[in-house]
C-alpha cells in the first residue's frame, strides 16, 4: 500500500491479535504514526484473550484514554483466568459499567459457585438500574437460585424474565436454567411445563429433568424420561448416565440401574468413570446388597484407576460398609504401596472398629513398603486416633469426629470421607 491510514493499521493489528500473534501485533502497534483508543483496545483484547494478564495490565496502565471496552477487556481477562479478587477489583474500580460488565462478574461468581455473592451483586445491579438484565444475566442468577434452593427468589426472577420476554432471545440456555432451577427446588410440574415448551432441548435440559425427578422421589419418571430421550431426544452423554443411575439409586431401582449401567457400556461404549461406579455403589448399598458391591469391585480390578477406588471407598464409608472399605483400602495399597493415603484410610477403618492390632499391622506395612513419613498417632482427648501428615504427603486428615475429608492428591484425584 502506498499509503496506510489508521483504519488499515487497525485492521492488520486486529488480525494479528485475533490469530494470537501478539509479537507481530506489537510490532505494528509500535510502528503506527498515531493511535486512537481502538488500537489500544485491540492490543489489550489480544493479551487478555490469550491469558497474558501481566502484559495486558502493563498495556492498560499505559493507555492515555480508557473506555468501557478497555475496562471490560481487563475484567473478562481476569474472570476467564479465574482470578476472582482481581476481577472484582477491576469491576469495583470501573467509572462506568455496561451490561457486559455485570454479566461477566455474575457469571464468574456462578462459575466458582459463590451463589450468595452472585445474588447479592444482582440485587445491586437491579438497585442501581444502570444496566438492563438480559439472557446471560438471568442464566447466572437462576443457576444461583437453584443451587441455593431459593424458590421464592427464583420465581421472582422468572417474573422478570416474563416481563422482558419480548426483548429477550429465549434460547435453550435460558430455558434450561429456568427448568433446572425449578427441578432443583422440587417443583417438577413447572419444570416439565418449561421443558415441554422448548422447541430445542439440549442434553443438559434432559439431564436436569432426569436428575430432578430422581432427587425428588420420582425415580420411575426419571427412568421413563431417559427412555423418551433415547427415542426422540439427543444422544445421551456420560452425565446423562450419572443422572439416571443416581435416580435409580434414590428409588431403589436395582435391576433398572444395572440395565442402564450395562446399556451405557455395551450400547453407547462409554468407559465407566468414578461417578458412575459411585452411583452403582450407592444403588447396591441402599438396597442392602453390599455383597454385590464387593463382586462389582472384584470384577473391576484390572480396569479400575486409583481415582475410581477412591470413589468406591467414599461410597462404602457413606454406607457404613467397613468390610468393603477394608477391601478397597487394601487394593489401593497393592496398586500404590509407597502412597501414604491408603494406609491412613485403612488405619481409620480399623480404628473406628477398635481393631488396634490391625492398626499396628498397618503401621508395620508402611515401614516395610517405605511409606511412613512423619505420621503421628495421638489418642489424647479422643477414643480414636488423629493421624497427621505433612503437606508434602498430599494427605490431610483429622479426628474422626471432625468429619474431615481425606484428600489424596496426584494420581488419586478423589476425596474420601473418613468415618
Amino acid at each position: 500500500m502506498p499509503e496506510r491510514d489508521l483504519v488499515s493499521y487497525n485492521s492488520m493489528l486486529s488480525g494479528h491479535a485475533a490469530a494470537g500473534d501478539m509479537a507481530g501485533a506489537r510490532q505494528l502497534f509500535d510502528q503506527m504514526p498515531e493511535r486512537d483508543v481502538v488500537s489500544w483496545n485491540s492490543m489489550l483484547a489480544g493479551y487478555t484473550r490469550h491469558g497474558d494478564m501481566e502484559e495486558a495490565k502493563r498495556m492498560f496502565d499505559a493507555m492515555p484514554e480508557r473506555d468501557v471496552v478497555s475496562w471490560n477487556s481487563m475484567l473478562d481477562g481476569y474472570a476467564q483466568a479465574g482470578h476472582v479478587k482481581m476481577a472484582r477489583a477491576v469491576f469495583d474500580g470501573m467509572p462506568r459499567r455496561s451490561a457486559v460488565s455485570w454479566n461477566v462478574v455474575l457469571a464468574l461468581y456462578a462459575r466458582v459457585k459463590d451463589w450468595r455473592e452472585c445474588l447479592k451483586l444482582f440485587d445491586a445491579m437491579m438497585a442501581v438500574g444502570a444496566a438492563v438484565p438480559n439472557e446471560k444475566t438471568f442464566v447466572s442468577v437462576l443457576t444461583a437460585c437453584g443451587s441455593l434452593g431459593d424458590l421464592e427468589r427464583g420465581k421472582w426472577v422468572h417474573g422478570l424474565v416474563r416481563q422482558r420476554w419480548e426483548r429477550l432471545v429465549p434460547d435453550f440456555l435460558l430455558l434450561t436454567a429456568l427448568l433446572t432451577m425449578y427441578a432443583k427446588c422440587g417443583v417438577m410440574e413447572t419444570a416439565r411445563e418449561i421443558f415441554d415448551s422448548m422447541r430445542e432441548r439440549s442434553v443438559p435440559s434432559w439431564n436436569s429433568m432426569i436428575i430432578g425427578y430422581g432427587l425428588h422421589g420420582q425415580s420411575e419418571k426419571a427412568l421413563g424420561l431417559f427412555l423418551e430421550m433415547e427415542r426422540s431426544g439427543p444422544r445421551p452423554n456420560e452425565t446423562t448416565f450419572v443422572c439416571v443411575l443416581s435416580s435409580c439409586a434414590h428409588g431403589g431401582l436395582v435391576l433398572e440401574g444395572w440395565w442402564c449401567f450395562d446399556r451405557m457400556v455395551r450400547l453407547y461404549g462409554f468407559e465407566p468413570k468414578a461417578e458412575h461406579f459411585g452411583c452403582m455403589m450407592d444403588l447396591l448399598g441402599r438396597a442392602g446388597l453390599l455383597t454385590g458391591s464387593e463382586n462389582l469391585v472384584q470384577n473391576l480390578q484390572e480396569k479400575a484407576s486409583l481415582a475410581l477406588w477412591g470413589a468406591m471407598v467414599s461410597a462404602s464409608r457413606a454406607q457404613n460398609g467397613s468390610k468393603l472399605g477394608e477391601f478397597v483400602g487394601k487394593k489401593l495399597i497393592e496398586m500404590k504401596p509407597a502412597e501414604v493415603g491408603p494406609y491412613v484410610l485403612l488405619s481409620n477403618i480399623y480404628a473406628a472398629e477398635g481393631r488396634w492390632d490391625d492398626v499396628e499391622k498397618v503401621r508395620e506395612m508402611m515401614k516395610e513398603n517405605g511409606a511412613e513419613k512423619d505420621v503421628g498417632l495421638s489418642l489424647v482427648g479422643s477414643s480414636e486416633p488423629e493421624i497427621r501428615l505433612g503437606a508434602e504427603d498430599g494427605v490431610s486428615v483429622g479426628r474422626r469426629d471432625d468429619g474431615v475429608v481425606l484428600s489424596m492428591l496426584g494420581e488419586m484425584g478423589a476425596h474420601l470421607k473418613l468415618p
